[in-house]
């Protein structure tokens, strides 16, 4: 990640952006390679784990997609997806179903932020 892919997105850093960069940079010993290769892992994973949370019916399968997907934005410093999936764990006890509008809107502006920095 080039210092100019970071000053595009200077205006959406901090506790409002979808991803805390110093989490990210932490997680990652400041090693900018790994970085990059993090976010691409993350942009790809999450995009296929929201298509297979749309084709599953089985809850304890979708359940583990969902806590899969909370782990991985963790470790990127993605909170919001992080708290809608930790939210979306609770919901989907028994035989309820959460809904997953809140989680689908999440991941997508943490993968907009991540096209950003990676294009910039």
């Amino acid at each position: 990640m080039a210092p100019s892919s970071m000053a595009r997105v200077s205006g959406r850093a901090g506790p409002e952006a979808p991803i805390d960069l110093v989490q990210l940079a932490t997680n990652t010993l400041g090693n900018r390679d790994l970085e990059v290769q993090v976010l691409h892992l993350f942009k790809s994973q999450s995009s296929n784990t929201l298509e297979r949370l749309a084709d599953e019916t089985d809850a304890s399968v979708r359940r583990d997609l969902i806590h899969t997907l909370k782990g991985s934005a963790r470790a990127i410093g993605a909170e919001r997806v992080a708290q809608v999936c930790e939210t979306l764990e609770t919901s989907m006890t028994g035989a309820s179903e959460g809904s997953c509008e809140a989680l689908c809107a999440a991941v997508m502006e943490a993968n907009s932020y991540i096209v950003d920095l990676l294009t910039g």
